[in-house]
């Protein structure tokens, strides 16, 4: 399904219907997975409105996990009326958590297909904008993603308002470098230019765009005008994964592909977005994202003496071009082994499959709670 068909047939249908105990079963399952996959920290952006038990079932987890989470809180039009508190009291809180793993955001959508259906307002982004700067904290949207269809997708919009993503922000006063912006495929005009003088980080999904045929962003020529660029997964609800790895192999093909050229982008600056630049992005580079003294100790050691890697002629080409997110072998968040030679340390491998099962019948459940899977 394309990204507007599959937002109003899949999406809003499955989380208008997921109860606490799905959350928690997911938020358990997905920290688990990206740990196996060498994984340490994410940015959770949320597309549902939570209450404080919604989001004790998502960080529950996280915290027993042992893994970080960016929690980016979803902030909505009706939010403005009662002076946010329920962003207030889910950053009171959460943020600073389970030894400080757990930090909280703010969704702000600001896509004109989000303002579309009325998850938007002017108030609103201004509102949430000036919490965000009290509490210093980030703020994350969808940007500039989806077709171009002329019918519904983004150029629909764009011809519509008279203005994009970005200059809407921009407009607004409020675009600045505590923003993440999810996707932006189709920047337009001045777009570029306005992103990398507000200092924002575009936050790069390269199989989730292109498992809905959205298009390839021009992740180059957002380095070529010093954009700092974040790399993300997206979730498995889009492309069925969390492996990091794999997304910076999808970064540097698709940008092959589009410049027509094999070494589009640098390999050490791949596994930079996929951490440090992810690190800033988040207001967070002043203690992770680098192996540096002072720094937090989340730390993923991968194997490349596999089948599919070896034989190894220069580590970083095979790690970005050869590697998987399972061939991590060890990995430490904060100091503290959390996979052991493949293993994981706080839970067993019974428990795992019992998750495996949990996740599944929910799973199940849910379609046909939703009318997308049948009854029987």
């Amino acid at each position: 399904m394309l990204l507007e068909q599959w937002i109003t047939g899949c999406l809003v249908p499955l989380k208008d219907n997921l109860d606490v105990d799905d959350l928690r079963v997911a938020g358990e399952l997905a920290a688990l997975d990206m740990l196996r996959g060498g994984t340490t920290s994410s940015v959770n952006h949320l597309v549902n409105e939570t209450t404080i038990a919604d989001e004790e079932a998502i960080l529950g987890p996280v915290a027993d996990a042992g893994v970080r989470q960016f929690f980016a809180k979803v902030i909505r039009p009706h939010d403005a009326r009662n002076g946010y508190a329920g962003a207030r009291e889910s950053f009171e809180k959460w943020d600073g958590a389970a030894e400080g793993r757990i930090r909280v955001g703010f969704v702000l959508e600001a896509t004109a297909h989000w303002v579309a259906l009325g998850t938007s307002s002017e108030e609103m982004v201004l509102g949430g904008h000036e919490l965000a700067v009290e509490k210093n904290t980030f703020v994350t949207s969808h940007i500039a993603g989806g077709t171009m269809s002329r019918d519904e997708g983004y150029l629909k919009w764009v011809l519509e308002t008279g203005r994009t993503d970005v200059q809407f922000l921009h407009r607004l006063g409020v675009l600045d470098d505590r923003w993440i912006l999810a996707h932006t495929i189709h920047p337009r005009g001045n777009d570029l230019d306005l992103i990398a003088a507000s200092r924002s980080t575009v936050a790069h999904t390269p199989s989730s765009e292109a498992a809905r045929g959205a298009g390839i962003t021009p992740v180059k020529h957002m380095l070529d005008n010093d954009i700092r660029v974040a790399l993300g997964t997206d979730g498995p609800m889009v492309d069925l994964t969390n492996d990091m790895v794999e997304q910076i192999k999808w970064t540097r093909l698709l940008q092959n592909q589009l410049h027509e050229h094999p070494g589009s982008i640098d390999l050490g600056k791949l596994v930079t977005m996929a951490t440090e630049d992810s690190a800033h992005a988040v207001r967070a580079g002043n203690y992770l994202g680098a192996l540096r003294p002072g720094y937090a100790a989340d730390i993923a050691v991968f194997d490349l003496d596999t089948l599919h890697a070896g034989p190894v002629h220069r580590p970083l080409t095979t790690f970005v071009h050869a590697a998987r997110g399972t061939d991590a072998k060890h990995v430490f968040v904060n100091g503290e082994q959390l996979l052991d030679n493949g293993r994981f340390t706080r839970v067993d491998e019974l428990h795992v499959t019992d998750l495996m099962r949990r996740a599944g019948d929910r799973a199940r459940a849910l379609g046909r709670r939703a009318g997308l899977l049948p009854e029987d």
